[in-house]
């Protein structure tokens, strides 16, 4: 397997079957660029500036999964959870990713400032770009998106 064909995170969950994507896979897709980002953890202290991000949608990716749907109110009871190798985590509503301008701006990081997030640490990363704290759900190193119903 090249490096290109590494697996680098899977998407999990309510799903017809697991969906591993490649980085050869997320290079082929449509991507998205940001201007200059406020990076700002939880507290609003800043903590600098990003240029530029670039990288694949989200929901993109979410789409590429064959989500379990059994029900037209299903995606109005789901939300996903999105994990760092060491453990870290941040989640959306699905409500949130598909119907609000909050998921034009949530993508796993290819590039960042002109250099390719996989080439450093051979995994990428998750920003969502349209919070007005972005620190707190920035995940580095993702390793899995996991799709979850929650049921009554």
């Amino acid at each position: 397997m090249t490096g290109h064909e590494k697996k680098m995170f899977s998407v999990t969950g309510r799903l017809h079957r697991t969906r591993d994507y490649s980085l050869q896979e997320l290079l082929a897709m449509d991507k998205v660029k940001t201007g200059d980002l406020l990076f700002a953890c939880g507290s609003g202290d800043p903590k600098g500036r990003i240029e530029t991000i670039k990288g694949v949608l989200l929901t993109d990716i979410i789409n590429g999964a064959e989500v379990v749907t059994a029900d037209h109110n299903d995606t109005k009871k789901m939300y996903v959870v999105v994990t760092a190798a060491d453990g870290y985590l941040t989640l959306f509503s699905w409500q949130e990713l598909f119907n609000t301008a909050v998921g034009e701006g949530v993508m796993i990081i290819l590039e960042k400032e002109g250099k390719k997030i996989y080439a450093e640490h051979g995994t990428v990363d998750l920003f969502s770009a349209n919070d007005f704290l972005t620190g707190p759900r920035y995940v580095k190193q993702v390793k899995t998106i996991r799709i979850i119903m929650v049921e009554p």
